[in-house]
């Protein structure tokens, strides 16, 4: 099958986290799987330098030149596509400055890449049977698409919470007909939204867990649009993201103090070591380290930790903490760096060389999420031997189980503190029992969260939009 995948970032071009590692590496596994796939994305100018020029004159449906570029994902023969317009791509940020907020032309900018990816497929000699748009800022291309024959659109909703909706004034930048812009189609509490363009005009939509996919069609997760999905619920498929196991490959992993696997597991012990005497924590010897690799925003439930940390650093337990978003919550961690020195390290940045060295070295990986489409941290965690403390939610629910239910980590029922702080201290206990540990250690690192577990099920997403289009 010929897929296309249409998306605002991709590893290792550009990223600002889940979304780029997905679209650059769920393509490699298709590929591996006897697919055709290609990508394309904006070319943000100050981030990707490694191209070539595409020679030729393209224009969008309503006429706006655009530039092509291409490359490839090193070490694969997918091609990368890269439309060009600096006036709206050739920015200090992706979605806004590095403050966080968001530009104010964000709907301009990628309705026009919406129509420059109909424009490209347009001009390709062999249409894809597929598009497969990622999260709102493709949400334009299935309503740009909805009278084609082909191909078939399939739209994945990555994180529900990011809607991409705009005032009315603005509509006019779709160039689509006013009549869409109705309850059945764009229009959004007086909105247009792009993430309801996409889940009401594409022929499958996706998300990227089971338990997400049924928690968005409740008011508590469905952000307004929980009733759109639950019409459109024989055409949702929750599908869990994987993660390339060739990049995150403890025995092959050059960033590390100690290569091991499964199957050997000691050196870790020298990661352990490296990581405590790097952040300049507490090395006690049997004491629980705890690691985060997150965004540091509501969402992530670090907030939780702040009530509880005096109690848990007077236990020994240690916490190394890398990320950034919300001033609040970086201003408050790095107050608990203050208040316990020798327990809590924090990085306020994301560096992959450090997270890689935080998964090795910690005796947990922690994410007290409110709620989680997926998750990736967790699956990286478990693949270099962190046992994983997750909140009962979207795919932390589908990849950790319990272990007083048989499994391998730490569940929360809920998001709070003394839940946190519970299974933290049972986590502490647990620790001292060195076999039953070592056990957990390698029971995650041999669940399978790689994406060649996943490729039937979209294999089947891509069929059914297949045949949906040809039965319009």
């Amino acid at each position: 099958m010929k897929i296309l995948f249409a998306a605002s970032e991709a590893y290792p071009f550009a990223s600002t986290g889940g979304l780029a590692g997905v679209t650059g590496s769920l393509p490699k596994a298709l590929e591996d799987a006897g697919h055709d796939v290609s990508i394309i994305m904006p070319l943000y100018r100050d981030k990707i330098k490694d191209f070539r020029w595409v020679s030729g004159e393209f224009l969008t449906s309503a006429g706006e030149k655009f530039g092509l570029a291409e490359s490839i994902i090193p070490g694969t023969g997918i091609s990368v596509y890269f439309v060009s317009k600096d006036e709206y791509f050739h920015r200090a940020g992706i979605y806004g400055p590095d403050d966080g907020s968001a530009y104010d032309d964000n709907a301009v900018r990628f309705a026009f890449f919406c129509r420059a990816v109909v424009a490209f497929h347009e001009s390709l000699r062999k249409p894809s049977d597929v598009i497969h748009c990622h999260d709102w800022q493709t949400g334009l291309i299935p309503a740009y698409m909805r009278n084609c024959i082909r191909p078939a659109v399939v739209f994945t909703i990555h994180n529900m919470h990011f809607q991409g909706n705009f005032p009315l004034k603005e509509y006019v930048c779709t160039y689509l007909p006013r009549s869409l812009f109705t309850i059945a189609g764009l229009e959004f509490y007086g909105t247009f939204s792009f993430l309801k363009s996409g889940i009401f005009y594409a022929d499958q939509v996706t998300t990227v867990s089971r338990t997400y996919a049924e928690e968005i069609q409740k008011p508590e997760f469905g952000e307004s649009l929980d009733g759109l999905l639950r019409k459109r619920s024989h055409d949702l498929t929750g599908i869990l993201n994987g993660i390339d196991y060739d990049a995150w490959n403890p025995e092959t992993d050059g960033t590390l103090t100690a290569s091991y696997s499964a199957d050997s597991i000691s050196p870790r012990r020298k990661c352990r070591r490296e990581l405590l005497k790097t952040h300049d924590l507490d090395p006690g010897s049997g004491d629980l380290t705890i690691g985060v690799v997150s965004r540091l925003t509501a969402q992530k439930g670090l907030d939780l930790l702040f009530p509880v940390t005096g109690r848990l650093a007077d236990r020994g337990v240690r916490f190394v903490i890398l990320g950034t978003g919300d001033r609040f919550y970086m201003d408050r961690l790095s107050e608990l760096v203050v208040e316990h020195p020798r327990s809590v390290s924090v990085t306020l940045k994301y560096d992959e060389v450090m997270a890689r060295r935080i998964f090795s070295g910690c005796d947990i990986i922690m994410m007290p999420s409110r709620f989680e489409p997926c998750g990736l941290a967790q699956m990286m965690g478990m693949r270099y031997g962190a046992v994983p403390i997750v909140n009962r939610t979207g795919g932390l629910a589908d990849t950790v189980i319990d272990e007083k239910d048989g499994g391998f980590g730490f569940v929360m029922n809920r998001a709070d503190p003394e839940e946190l702080c519970k299974c933290i201290l049972r986590a502490v206990d647990l620790h001292r029992q060195r076999n039953r540990w070592a056990w957990l250690v390698k029971k995650c690192m041999k669940q399978d969260n790689s994406w060649k577990s996943r490729i039937a099920l979209y294999e089947d997403v891509y069929s059914r939009a297949v045949n949906a289009r040809k039965a319009r």
